[in-house]
């Protein structure tokens, strides 16, 4: 983590900090069980079956009032992506695949639509709600080869850190991105209940799927990395009649996304609520 994530990540902790652990409101813990897809090089659209992996977390939410809550996630997921499975003919001759295991943080401010608090009997037993903030994530992407899986970023498999291609520098593996995403919230009683919800994140990396740009020329690759950074970078169906070098590998003018998508079980972690919401509080009545 280098010195500017690390800034970054010490502002965004200190966004959330700040009362978190006070049970003296309402707040709740929540065990997240879901499924990680991603937009990027092989798969166009955000969710998408054939890239669909599991994912499970954890999740801390302090209610500030019956529609405001801030809340921190932690998730382990994985997306994947496969040319082979497309039916775009570009995408089948390029024939690269990969999978990429994500650990994300996050923390984001929750708005509930009806006023919702679990340890509130009075209020509504189910909302739609939306949030937003950031995340904190670490990934790795691989791809596999003769049975055996790669790490990706090492081998460097567009050129990134040779002297052939000084703009090109391998990529952080720890990174920041936006989230935001909805769902719905319902109430089985004053200590339990569930969420549903998809949360997106948008990444400032081109690299989740470590594809972005063009093809390196295979006698930098080799001379680097080695064989397995050659057959790697290029594995199109045409590859062994062709010279790639400098053709259209991706397009890093479009930044990748993640989404976790899933239902969480929460449960009540004090009894007390807060109701300093005036503003609805009058337009319901």
């Amino acid at each position: 983590m280098n010195s500017r994530t690390r800034l970054n990540f010490l502002v965004f902790i200190a966004a959330f900090l700040p009362g978190t652990f006070a049970f003296g409101q309402s707040s709740e813990m929540g065990l997240f069980l879901g499924i990680g897809t991603y937009k990027g090089e092989i798969s166009p659209h955000l969710f998408n079956t054939k890239t669909i992996k599991p994912a499970v977390g954890i999740l801390y939410r302090r209610n500030l009032n019956s529609h405001w809550a801030y809340r921190l996630g932690l998730t382990y997921g994985a997306v994947a992506g496969d040319d082979a499975k497309s039916n775009d003919e570009y995408q089948l001759r390029r024939n690269l695949s990969f999978r990429a295991r994500i650990l994300d943080l996050h923390g984001a401010f929750e708005f509930n639509f009806l006023p919702y608090q679990l340890a509130n009997e009075s209020s509504a037993p189910a909302t739609p709600f939306v949030f937003g903030g950031l995340s904190l994530y670490h990934f790795n992407p691989q791809a596999e080869l003769n049975g055996d899986w790669y790490d990706l970023q090492p081998l460097g498999t567009e050129g990134q850190g040779t002297s052939a291609y000084p703009s090109r520098e391998k990529y952080k593996r720890t990174q920041m991105a936006l989230m935001f995403g909805g769902g719905f919230k319902f109430k089985f009683s004053k200590m339990f209940g569930i969420t549903l919800e998809a949360g997106a994140r948008r990444l400032y990396t081109d690299y989740l799927d470590d594809i972005s740009k063009t093809y390196a020329d295979k006698g930098v690759l080799q001379a680097a990395y080695g064989d397995v950074s050659v057959q790697l970078s290029d594995r199109s169906t045409d590859g062994q009649a062709a010279d790639n070098t400098d053709r259209q590998r991706g397009n890093a003018s479009d930044k990748d996304w993640y989404m976790f998508t899933g239902i969480t079980l929460n449960f009540t972690l004090s009894s007390k609520y807060s109701s300093n919401c005036t503003p609805f509080r009058q337009k319901l009545r």
